[in-house]
């Protein structure tokens, strides 16, 4: 289920866009706020609204990529086990399909302490998101202690799977080996006695 997007919301977002590939293209960040926003093709001026720092351009990239891995893992067959709806959204994700643009995302994320806590906090924001997708499927109260942390470790998963590049793994391949080192209780429905 896609969210509707406000104009604002999808403004910045598509400036976002535009922006991270321009890093990812030169491997780096440094660029002045009037290149960033005239290669993003706004003015200087509704860049600074949409992103008081420049480190704020990436939170709406980062975040519409959690969104969309959600919806795809909501979204597969239900009579599919959860882990395997997991892990085939995160193998089609953006990080995993373009493995060498989404290692140079992260480097550039390690650039600064700003940029890495905006990575973080895109990740602990998805914990929410992904504890509806678990929910959801396992027909379990959302606010219960299973789902809580369901989601906290799907997002614990994602992370270490983005930081296995600084090692060359291949992000879907240990996103799905980390699942894995949780063992299938956590994805189950609980049974009724």
């Amino acid at each position: 289920m896609a969210v509707a997007t406000a104009p604002r919301e999808q403004a910045m977002l598509d400036a976002s866009s535009v922006v991270v590939e321009l890093f990812i293209q030169h491997g780096t960040s440094a660029f002045a706020i009037k290149d960033l926003a005239a290669h993003a093709g706004i003015s200087e001026r509704s860049f600074h609204r949409y992103f008081p720092k420049k480190e704020d351009v990436v939170r709406p990239f980062l975040a519409a990529g959690a969104e969309r891995i959600a919806t795809i893992a909501a979204d597969r067959p239900t009579d599919e086990p959860l882990v395997a709806s997991l892990v085939e959204a995160w193998r089609g994700s953006w990080a995993a399909v373009h493995v060498d643009k989404a290692r140079a995302l992260h480097e550039i994320l390690r650039e600064s302490e700003s940029f890495r806590a905006h990575w973080l906090q895109a990740l602990t924001d998805s914990e929410r998101r992904w504890t509806q997708v678990i929910a959801g499927r396992l027909c379990i109260d959302p606010a219960g202690r299973q789902a809580v942390l369901a989601g906290a470790a799907v997002a614990a998963a994602t992370r270490l799977s983005i930081e296995g590049f600084a090692e060359n793994l291949n992000p879907a391949e240990e996103f799905a080996a980390q699942l894995a080192l949780l063992g299938p209780a956590l994805f189950t429905s609980p049974t009724k006695e």
